[in-house]
């Protein structure tokens, strides 16, 4: 969460006549099919005559831990699919003796905890680009994600769907229904269409995923691997509009401010969907993480904001190193003046699809001098059911800073075989600022072949030029970068039932790396180890190795920094849990500054749950580092001994259905002692100079109350308030607890906020 933030921007504006348009449009407009009255009530029993009729899924094996066994018939778990004029209906039978307890506690969207739940992951167009992924809890909590490139799953998704969750003696069951209308398809006007399904349950208190068919998220490869299973498809349609209102009164200057503004998001078919925000609110009404960040690569946060949630896989490419070409958060980020927040005057998206093509165009406009414009495209086309081939552009414009930035990237995806898949992608990008232009080229290859169950193997190469940028509305940790990575791993299955151990896992990865100028960078060797036990507990440890080399990053462009060669390791402890009180501890050591003494960092995390409508996490990060290096500025360096201090509490009560408080608070505190000032010479090396560096704090706080009631489907009232603040004094002497006390007193940041937002 930032502590500090606090809203700004141009003073509120009138509602637009566009929006009260869109108002009138949604309460008159019937949809071109007429409404059909839905053959399922979603109530949990499966009692209906049509599941009789519903195909039936049964034979799932244990994926966690990788096993492939069958699971304790006991614990048999049978699904049953429904193809309906009104959505992808599934129900769920899960059979659970008393003697295996049912975790259920209740907690927010998309919030992770240990208890029982059932997934459904569904690639709508079978071509495994990207799926959705549909949980639910035994307690009737619901998560849901998007995944892309196999693996990687963003909770940046709320989708309108049904589920109902019953509890009787031996076992629970469930029911879901996912409407047509959940994500633009190709193909939606044939009379069937092929999807690609993977199912799975989760046993909680023994850390045991049964899944059909046998794959796995850890395994590199995912959603490719899903059953590609043949439905009846139905045409759908929608019109929905959100109309919101926001207050925030600032409680330091007693300011108050008033915003309204709607989200439009109209579907005629399956085949194309348009989205658009009015004069929109991206107030936070979800806390980010505190960050103080020292680092040369900025820190990713994640998106919430509903236009930006909706539909936006088809925008999401990714590269290595964490790389996204579309990071909406930029979009109404800080402004190019450094005067606050940018205000979004209109966002609009559409996407849809022609035949094998599909299709996508997204665009954003801020207010003010200080505005940017966002352009985006993509297309996507499937030659067949193995190859695959995408495009997509982006372009900023940014009058402030009298700067233009144009990026285009071309993707593939190659099924080669069954047990091999290629995924690849090129891009260049042009930067014009101030009559002066920078062009620059990369791209990058990845082969994930997984020739049995108990092995996989990863090869992926990357080329990013020197002046590849694609900052100004991607996410790019650097550029100038030539690697090589080489994985494998292998999952051993232990079948002596009379042993302690139920599967061990071995893993191992290479990185070799130079700049695109040349530099040798250190190359990594990451080592890991992972043991589950047959009750649940799980056991991790690690170690990376790396060797000496230069770092390009550390001095923001001011020359190169030599650096030894050097290990970490880290080991983890996640024990199974059956009663109301559960934990989980990390410790990690590496070094951090010039010499090779080590940082020793501990995690532990403690959940408390006294009944289903009532949890508690409390989380505790203290660091000890007697060796820190931090950059001063040019040339200059600073070496301090620091200890870290950060704790998180949560708490989430649920006192009735569809209300919900929460409590979120977070600290982080940082001593620098011993302070000792270095300059980088022209040899790389860092050398001390006379004088000393002053000790100094810092200390960041930020609490957060919010209470949601979600009256209607997709409506929501929000009563929330924050405070928090961020301190940095030159000074030493004092405590952990003199800290924290000093922490809770902290206030640049006080703010009461309510918002009302209803989907007609």
């Amino acid at each position: 969460m930032t502590a500090s933030h606090r809203s700004t921007g141009a003073a509120p504006r009138r509602l637009p006549l566009p929006l009260a348009l869109a108002v009138a449009l949604a309460t008159t407009c019937a949809t071109a099919r007429a409404a059909e009255t839905p053959p399922l009530a979603i109530d949990g029993r499966l009692d209906e005559a049509a599941w009789a009729g519903a195909r039936v899924f049964d034979q799932f094996v244990i994926v966690e831990p990788w096993t492939e066994a069958a699971p304790d018939p006991a614990l048999a778990t049978e699904v049953r699919l429904l193809s309906t004029p009104s959505g992808i209906a599934l129900g769920f039978r899960m059979k659970q003796p008393a003697d295996v307890p049912l975790l259920a506690p209740k907690v927010a969207r998309d919030e992770m905890t240990t208890a029982d739940r059932v997934n459904v992951y569904l690639d709508f167009d079978g071509d495994g680009r990207a799926a959705y992924n549909f949980a639910v809890l035994a307690s009737g909590s619901i998560q849901d994600n998007t995944i892309t490139n196999e693996t990687q799953f963003s909770p940046d998704f709320d989708g309108d769907w049904k589920h109902a969750v019953q509890v009787e003696d031996g076992g629970w069951s469930v029911e879901i229904l996912i409407p047509w209308t959940t994500a633009a398809m190709r193909g939606a006007d044939a009379p069937e269409r092929t999807i690609g399904l993977h199912l799975d349950r989760v046993v909680a208190s023994r850390n045991e995923r049964q899944g059909w068919p046998a794959t796995s998220f850890y395994r590199g490869r995912f959603v490719s691997e899903f059953a590609k299973v043949e439905i009846p498809q139905y045409p759908a349609s929608l019109l929905h509009v959100w109309p919101y209102a926001t207050v925030i009164h600032d409680q330091l200057d007693g300011d108050t401010r008033w915003k309204t503004g709607a989200d439009l998001f109209w579907k005629p078919s399956a085949s194309f969907q348009l989205s658009a925000a009015l004069n929109p609110d991206f107030g936070q009404v979800e806390a980010d993480d505190l960050v103080v960040n020292f680092e040369a690569v900025e820190v990713f946060f994640s998106d919430k904001r509903p236009f930006f949630t909706e539909n936006q896989t088809f925008f999401d490419m990714r590269t290595p190193d964490s790389g996204q070409l579309v990071y909406t958060r930029r979009i109404g980020g800080p402004a190019d003046d450094g005067q606050g927040v940018s205000d979004i005057d209109l966002a609009l998206k559409a996407n849809g699809s022609w035949g094998r093509l599909g299709y996508g165009v997204f665009g954003a406009t801020e207010d003010g001098d200080a505005g940017r414009d966002f352009r985006v495209g993509r297309l996507l086309w499937d030659a067949n059911e193995r190859l695959g081939l995408g495009w997509l552009g982006t372009q900023v414009e940014r009058p402030f800073l009298d700067r233009r930035a144009d990026v285009q990237a071309a993707d593939l995806r190659w099924q080669a075989g069954e047990s091999l898949l290629v995924n690849a992608q090129v891009m260049g990008s042009r930067v014009e600022q101030a009559g002066r232009e920078r062009s620059g080229q990369g791209g990058w290859v990845r082969a994930n072949w997984n020739p049995n169950s108990a092995w996989r193997y990863e090869l992926e190469a990357t080329h990013f030029g020197q002046g590849l940028d694609f900052n100004d509305l991607g996410f790019m940790r650097r550029g100038s970068l030539n690697e090589l990575e080489l994985t494998g791993e292998y999952n051993h299955t232990i079948d002596d039932g009379t042993s302690a151990l139920a599967s061990t896992r071995w893993y191992a990865e290479l990185q070799a790396r130079r700049s695109d100028s040349g530099v040798r960078l250190p190359t990594w060797l990451i080592l890991e180890h992972g043991t589950t036990f047959r009750n649940g507990d799980q056991f991790e440890v690690g170690l990376i190795p790396r060797s000496d080399g230069f770092d390009d990053l550390l001095s923001r462009g001011n020359g190169l920094v030599w650096r030894s060669a050097r290990a970490e390791a880290y080991a983890g402890w996640y024990p199974s849990r059956e009663g109301k009180v559960g934990w989980d501890f990390n410790i990690g050591a590496r070094p951090e500054g010039v010499s090779r003494a080590l940082a020793v960092e501990t995690d532990l995390q403690l959940y408390w749950f006294p009944n289903e409508r009532v949890n508690l996490m409390l989380e505790i990060e203290p660091m000890w580092s007697p060796d820190w290096l931090i950059w001063k500025g040019g040339t200059r360096f600073a070496r301090h001994s620091r200890r870290l201090d950060a704790a998180n509490l949560g708490l989430n009560w649920f006192p009735a259905p569809k209300h919900e408080i929460r409590v979120k608070a977070e600290w982080l505190a940082i001593r620098a002692r011993e302070g000792r000032r270095y300059q980088l010479g022209p040899d790389a090396r860092l050398r001390p100079v006379a004088g000393a560096e002053p000790d100094f704090d810092i200390n960041n706080f930020g609490v957060q109350v919010r209470y949601r009631w979600e009256f209607a489907p997709q409506s929501d009232v929000y009563l929330v308030w924050s405070r928090g603040g961020f301190l940095r004094e030159e000074r030493s002497g004092e405590s952990t607890l003199d800290l924290l006390d000093e922490a809770l007193a902290l206030r640049d940041a006080d703010q009461f906020l309510a918002k009302v937002r209803y989907r007609f």
